[in-house]
């Protein structure tokens, strides 16, 4: 099962994988994530694409949009979901790891 983890939170690759965390005894994973070319979408558990991590302009934490565009921030509720650090330097050294470990 192939996992990523940003902000101390786990996804995994597939909704399958997703369900089997469920009895997993160190945790259940948060969501899911998808690779792309220059991004990584995260999605949560409702199956709703709600942060974007993308290489282009910078490393930016974001939101999709109901119309596909994307908002370069967070909501409150996101921050939350994904236990953004309160510090921003932290927020993108951890999203750098991120990208550099799937090559992005």
């Amino acid at each position: 099962m192939e996992t990523i983890k940003l902000y101390g939170q786990t996804y995994v690759k597939n909704t399958s994988d997703l369900v089997d965390t469920l009895f997993n005894p160190s945790g259940s994973a948060n969501g899911t994530f998808k690779r792309y070319k220059n991004r990584i979408e995260l999605t949560h558990t409702s199956g709703e694409v709600i942060a974007v991590i993308k290489s282009v302009d910078g490393i930016m934490l974001s939101t999709k949009a109901n119309d596909g565009r994307y908002m370069h921030s967070t909501t409150l509720k996101a921050d939350q979901l994904f236990n953004v650090p309160s510090s921003y330097m932290a927020m993108v050294e951890q999203a750098e790891e991120l990208l550099q470990y799937c090559e992005l």
